[in-house]
């Protein structure tokens, strides 16, 4: 048998932040192979399902959780369809209370009958490079980043009566609703807790053309301190469109703080930021009686303006060129889907600003590291095939066997492993810190749930560290969450009670020697494990292991020091 220990999971100090830049060429493809024709479920489903098919394929090849969430929509007593795609890069403490996720949001779904490059192209482009550089990072990352592409956000259409969307951005609303609320409840993470939404919703036009912008309602924006100063300094310019329109509300003061200072420090003068901040704190029936009520409709007719209805504690910024209030080649009354906007290398280089500095805004916000000090495949115990054997708690008073196997090591640190019990099978993905030797897994591919909901199985996670001594190897973790079945579901209190939280996990214990005649150290694993899972692991206990596992060290090639995971 093998004494299981509890991780500490350490932060790796002293280390510079990433500053990844995203590339033009990169931009340019996205926009121009992916999202230049419509994309709606009238005028073009076939379009929309491409990008749907693309978006979650793209999440998935940079190693991401990913999910579709299917929900339904009710009009005139016919049911219609729509698709979020999720895709979820865990951080170091996914699914515990210490997890400060960061989201970022676009919409897929375009306008009726026009072209899909500038509403939403432009801001699917900046979300998928952001991805691309933030999940290509060679270290794990503090906190949680969730990526997310809307179905059901055009608005356009409404007054032609054919959506089954009257509220304006339902997928949104789905999301928030049926993932969002409860992934909050069932990890005891509240809207405090998650450091914020961007939304990323048009950024593609910079037009330096005087009077190109619009400001509308103008006279009302001088009687609103948050809109004042940049109504005057887009006068001032000639009103020009050469900015990204920063909305907020003082709440959201922090996370606007955060990305004005990663675009300033992005350089490129030409391409200017300008910050509105709204009065309210929460869309309500009063805040829709305000007299100013058109002009604030008007500044958050985005997937923003759920966030600010549902969920209105929660941090949420809405990036955008403004769309319809900036000139283009072509009114925008009189566009038609062959009207797709020009992608120039001016343009290309505004969103290419905006995009580093959401990137370096949410790399800064999440903890990333540059370097983690040493090389993930030499530290990593085993390459494709490498096994380990062990056991799993699965209650107090009942263990099993299992197995891990390795599939592929990545060089940024990525791992693929299947860990295989008597009945079950779990093909998980993660993330392997070489200086800790920790390594961190979840399902890539959650199963669906009731009604399409994917919590359940977005919460399962292996959290464990690799100990080494001589040509032995033992892997030590816990297990959170619900896995896939009621026997590995770990939820709530010792007493496998119901209540949030992760407080009860799986102990896990597995070995790997080279010397084929040992079967690592015989110890009473069931006892261990209960006691470990039962009482704090104070300091006298961890000597009095230490000495009894030293003992049997000698004779059975094991490895080293027991700690205890700090949750």
């Amino acid at each position: 048998m093998i004494l299981p220990v509890v991780l500490l999971l350490v932060s790796i100090a002293g280390l510079e932040a990433a500053q990844p830049e995203s590339s033009r060429d990169a931009l340019r493809s996205l926009l121009t192979d992916h999202f230049t024709t419509p994309r709606h479920h009238v005028t073009n489903p076939d379009g929309l399902d491409a990008a749907e098919n693309f978006i979650y394929d793209t999440f998935k090849s940079y190693n991401m959780q990913v999910i579709k969430q299917v929900f339904s929509l009710r009009k005139n007593g016919d049911t219609f369809y729509g698709v979020n795609v999720l895709g979820l890069w865990p951080g170091r403490y996914f699914m515990t209370k210490q997890d400060k996720p960061v989201l970022l949001t676009a919409h897929y779904e375009s306008p009726y009958d026009m072209s899909g490059v500038e509403d939403n192209g432009s801001g699917l482009a900046a979300l998928l490079e952001s991805a691309r550089l933030i999940t290509s990072q060679p270290c794990l990352q503090d906190y949680t980043v969730v990526f997310t592409a809307f179905d059901f956000s055009a608005n356009l259409e409404r007054d032609l009566q054919i959506t089954p969307c009257a509220t304006l951005a339902c997928g949104c609303r789905k999301f928030v609703q049926n993932i969002l609320v409860p992934f909050m409840n069932n990890s005891d993470i509240g809207t405090n807790d998650i450091q914020g939404v961007i939304v990323l919703d048009a950024l593609l036009n910079y037009n330096n053309t005087p009077g190109a912008q619009e400001i509308p309602n103008e006279d009302s924006f001088q009687l609103v301190p948050g809109l004042v100063d940049s109504a005057n300094a887009i006068r001032d310019d000639g009103y020009r469109g050469d900015f990204v329109a920063v909305i907020s509300r003082e709440v959201d003061s922090p996370l606007a703080a955060a990305f004005n200072s990663k675009f300033d420090e992005a350089g490129n003068s030409q391409y200017k930021r300008r910050s509105l901040t709204l009065p309210f704190t929460a869309i309500t029936d009063q805040t829709k009686q305000d007299p100013l009520w058109p002009l604030y409709d008007g500044l958050t007719d985005a997937d923003v303006k759920a966030f600010y209805e549902v969920v209105p504690d929660l941090k949420a910024i809405f990036l955008t060129d403004t769309v319809i209030f900036r000139g283009r080649e072509k009114k925008w009354s009189s566009l038609t889907a062959d009207d797709s906007m020009t992608i120039t290398d001016e343009r290309l280089d505004f969103l290419k600003k905006t995009t580093d500095a959401v990137t370096r805004m949410v790399e800064d916000l999440t903890g990333h590291k540059e370097t983690c000090g040493k090389d993930p495949l030499t530290e990593f115990p085993g390459q494709a095939g490498y096994q380990m054997k062990g056991k799993l708690q699965m209650t107090d008073v009942t263990n099993e066997n299992v197995k891990f196997t390795v599939h592929d090591v990545q060089p940024h640190g990525i791992v693929t492993v299947t860990l295989a019990g008597q009945a079950w099978s779990l093909d998980m993905i993660g993330m392997f810190d070489p200086l800790e030797h920790i390594l961190h897994l979840h399902i890539q591919v959650p199963a669906a749930g009731v009604n399409g909901q994917y919590f359940g199985t977005i919460s399962c996670k292996v959290l464990g560290r690799f100990h080494f001594h001589d040509s032995a190897v033992m892997f030590t973790a816990r297990m959170r969450g619900h896995c896939g079945s009621s026997e590995l579901t770990f939820y709530g209190g010792r007493g496998g009670g119901s209540g949030g939280g992760f407080e009860r996990a799986g102990f896990m214990a597995l070995y790997k020697s080279d010397d084929t005649g040992s079967s690592g150290p015989s110890l009473a694993l069931p006892v261990v494990l209960s006691l470990l899972g039962g009482m704090a692991f104070s300091a006298a206990l961890a000597a009095v292991a230490w000495f009894v596992y030293t003992r049997r060290l000698a004779n059975a090639s094991a490895n080293s020091l027991p700690m205890k995971e700090n949750q």
